[in-house]
């Protein structure tokens, strides 16, 4: 066989493919090859081949293809995806492939493991019959074609998931070779889900996050390629396996930022499923009962299907504000007596209780009472978080730690420091005191940090083992406790005055998501929010249960102040370890930058934490008209822009 060329792309951050020649062997478009680069043998994918060295290049210098792989190839949906995603994103083709294939690298042994092989019998799924408006809902989905896109917006506790069940059971039922991606945004939420679809399937789904060993992430991998692998639930990243009959995604709480990767490369796993649908001519489910603005905007424009659930399982919520300007808490005291009487009530009954904080840890800012010294962290521009379950100080934002010594580093004074503000720990031990018969559990990334440490909780809850759960925002996400029937707030008035654009949108989905943990069997729910704001317009518009009109309040602020979605934004994150240095590159950035009717700049201005990590942050806002090609205009400008190697920018489209 004559010598050919082959162009590989390397799952580096690269953009260029490279060449390598091959004879001997038949070598195709989307193969998966070994090549050598510098000193190092890694796996790339083919892009082309052609019958002559390329020119203005040594044909001599040209190195040898050394090995196909004999089961995993890409097709051309994989590349045009890895393309598309790079594009629009303005990441590098090598960065997306590496997300790809990058376990294939990261294995060093030559032995292929055998791939996760799922049985599937439809004779053995045993599904909940479907109400009335669940089931017409699931009938108009499983009907619909272009748009491919369907938003299946129900209140919480309205049955979204039995339908997407549904929808999979009929998939499953016709076609043995079908595939399934479930997305969630939390690993903590997965445990529950798998639990269900087990119980309703017959067989357990592959399960897909960062957390997973080596050896599993394989067999999944590989049998994600050969198709033996047919229903996956996983994060973010299980949106890039080499699926070769996907027939559906459901992105569950699609709305949740989490979907959102900001490191490697940015991308929103929801936004990438639905190109990726496009691409490849499948349906994709957004499932929430509190969408994106974006997504809801989307849908009543037509854009996407929209589904309405309304009739919620059980009995409607009795919420209600706890006016803490009237009812003055004691020091260190975080509960009202309103919600204490509440929980009595619950131990008395034996139901259980959830106790909402968004803020993790025991404390968090500690200072000194003699010369007010606040302990911060060392490498960034932020304080450093009590936890006491630790005995430690820890900055939430790079990992640093320290012991949490009582004598001042800044004065030398001796059990002087004092802890400001509640977190979860410092409420746990408030309500062990007051309730000191409770069976209490946190429920927190700190103490949640693999699948089994969720399921453990997740089986003690359901064998009714607590009486009290005291959680962060990941604890009001998707679960369904029957015996849950009291949620207090204890503090959600830190988040309505921040100077974030989604500040509203993100608090109303974070209190109606935790509201809807309550009353979801046959029992009544009771929410009590205790709020020092009760006139605020987020609570008035829970109290009303008006959706819509919270949805067009919002979405006509967006297109008053022309912010998503009648705009388009990205954003330049620039950094360096000299402050002076990013701040001027940073300006650099916004001379570039046309500016006319069409274009705005704003910037340069500091990150919210200027220094992390011992780098200084500076950041730049691009926002255009929906019209214009923004990433087109990002890459103009910079590809005339020489970025200095001391400088790191980082580019966000369609920024949070």
């Amino acid at each position: 066989m004559p010598k050919k060329f082959a162009q590989v792309l390397l799952p580096l951050s690269l953009d260029q493919s490279f060449s390598y020649f091959f004879e001997d062997v038949k070598i195709e478009v989307g193969d998966v090859v070994k090549v050598e680069f510098g000193k190092k043998e890694i796996f790339g994918a083919v892009l082309s081949i052609v019958n002559e060295a390329p020119q203005d290049f040594d044909e001599a210098k040209v190195k040898p293809i050394l090995e196909k792989h004999q089961f995993i190839k890409l097709n051309k949906n994989h590349l045009k995806f890895i393309e598309q995603l790079a594009s629009y994103n303005l990441a590098s083709k090598g960065l997306v492939l590496r997300a790809f294939i990058g376990i294939l690298n990261s294995n060093k042994t030559k032995k292929i493991p055998k791939p996760l092989v799922q049985e599937v019998d439809s004779k053995k799924f045993s599904l909940k019959k479907l109400l009335p408006q669940q089931q017409e809902v699931f009938e108009k989905i499983d009907n619909c074609s272009e748009p491919w896109v369907s938003l299946l917006d129900g209140i919480t506790g309205s049955g979204k998931t039995e339908v997407y069940f549904a929808l999979i059971a009929k998939m499953l039922s016709e076609n043995k070779d079908a595939q399934i991606l479930i997305l969630l945004p939390e690993i903590a939420l997965t445990s529950q889900i798998i639990l269900r679809f087990e119980k309703q399937f017959g067989f357990k789904p592959a399960l897909w996050h960062s957390k997973i060993g080596k050896k599993e992430k394989s067999e999944i991998f590989y049998g994600i390629n050969s198709g033996e692998t047919k229903v996956i639930v996983g994060a973010r990243s299980a949106l890039l396996l080499p699926f070769n009959n996907l027939q559906i995604i459901i992105v569950d709480e699609e709305h949740d930022n989490s979907f959102k990767q900001e490191d490697v490369f940015n991308f929103h796993a929801r936004d990438m499923a639905i190109l990726k649908s496009k691409l490849e001519g499948f349906k994709v489910v957004l499932n929430s009962a509190t969408p994106a603005v974006e997504t809801y905007n989307n849908a009543v424009l037509g854009r996407y299907n929209h589904f309405i659930l309304e009739q919620k399982f059980g009995i409607k919520n009795a919420v209600s504000l706890v006016d803490l300007r009237q009812e003055k808490l004691p020091k260190n005291n975080f509960l009202s007596k309103k919600l204490e009487v509440e929980i009595v009530k619950n131990l008395e009954k034996s139901e259980l209780t959830l106790l909402f904080l968004n803020r993790r840890g025991y404390s968090p800012v500690s200072i000194c009472s003699k010369c007010q010294h606040k302990i911060s962290c060392n490498n960034c521009d932020f304080h450093l978080v009590f936890h006491k379950a630790k005995n430690q100080l820890i900055c939430h934002h790079c990992g640093y730690y320290c012991k949490a010594n009582l004598k001042c580093s800044a004065c030398g004074e001796e059990d002087s420091l004092v802890s400001l503000g509640v977190g979860v720990e410092k409420l746990e031990e408030e309500v062990r005191l007051k309730f000191p018969n409770a069976r209490i559990a946190l429920a927190t990334s700190d103490n949640l940090q693999s699948f089994e440490d969720a399921n453990k909780l997740l089986s003690q809850i359901l064998n009714n083992e607590i009486d009290i759960i005291i959680g962060t925002q990941m604890i009001a996400k998707g679960y369904d406790f029957a015996n849950l029937t009291l949620v207090g707030v204890v503090d959600l008035d830190s988040m309505l005055y921040s100077s974030e654009i989604r500040a509203l949108e993100k608090s109303y989905q974070i209190l109606t998501q935790v509201i809807g943990r309550a009353g979801r069997d046959k029992l009544a729910g009771r929410v009590l929010i205790q709020t020092y704001n009760p006139d605020n317009f987020l609570f008035q518009q829970i109290l009303n249960g008006s959706k819509k009109d919270f949805y067009e309040f919002e979405i006509n602020n967006r297109q008053m102040l022309d912010f998503p979605p009648f705009s388009r934004m990205i954003k330049f994150e620039i950094s360096s370890f000299l402050e002076k240095d990013a701040k001027q590159f940073a300006k650099e950035i916004v001379r570039n930058f046309p500016i006319n009717e069409n274009i705005e700049i704003f910037g340069p201005a500091p990150a919210p934490i200027q220094r992390l990590k011992n780098r200084h942050h500076f950041l730049v806002n691009l926002k255009t008209n929906k019209k214009i090609n923004a990433q087109k205009l990002v890459l103009d400008v910079m590809a005339n822009m020489k970025i200095p190697s001391a400088i790191r920018v980082r580019i966000d489209v369609d920024v949070l």
